[in-house]
C-alpha cells in the first residue's frame, strides 16, 4: 500500500508542468507624472529587489537599491506619496513623504 502511494506521488511530480521563465517584475506602479516604478526580483524567485524608474516612453532614471525605499501604495499632488510601512510589531503606518522632481 505504501509503495502505490509513493509511485502513485512520483508520477504526479513527473506530469507537473513547470515554467521556463521566472519572472522579473514583482511590482508596477505609475506616477501621475508619468514615472513608471518597477519592483524586480532578488536572487530568489519570491523575494524583493531593487527598484527602477523609467519615464513613460521608457528612458531610465536610476534605481533604489533594496531597502531604500518601497514603491509607493499610493501618489499625491505634487510629489506626496504614501507608504505603507510596519514596525517591529508588524503594526502598519501610512507615511506620507515627499520626493524630489527627478523621482515622480
Amino acid at each position: 500500500m505504501q509503495q502505490a502511494i509513493v509511485e502513485f506521488r512520483r508520477g504526479q511530480l513527473e506530469a507537473m508542468e513547470y515554467y521556463h521563465e521566472v519572472p522579473v517584475v514583482r511590482h508596477l506602479r505609475t506616477s501621475p507624472e508619468g514615472t513608471i516604478w518597477v519592483r524586480r526580483r532578488g536572487d530568489e524567485p519570491e523575494s524583493n529587489g531593487p527598484i527602477d524608474l523609467l519615464t513613460a516612453d521608457g528612458r531610465y532614471l536610476g534605481s533604489f537599491v533594496l531597502g531604500a525605499t518601497n514603491v509607493p501604495s499610493a501618489f499625491g499632488p505634487d510629489g506626496l506619496d504614501a507608504f505603507i510601512e510596519t514596525n517591529d510589531l508588524d503594526v502598519p503606518t501610512v507615511v506620507v513623504k515627499r520626493l524630489p522632481p527627478g523621482v515622480r
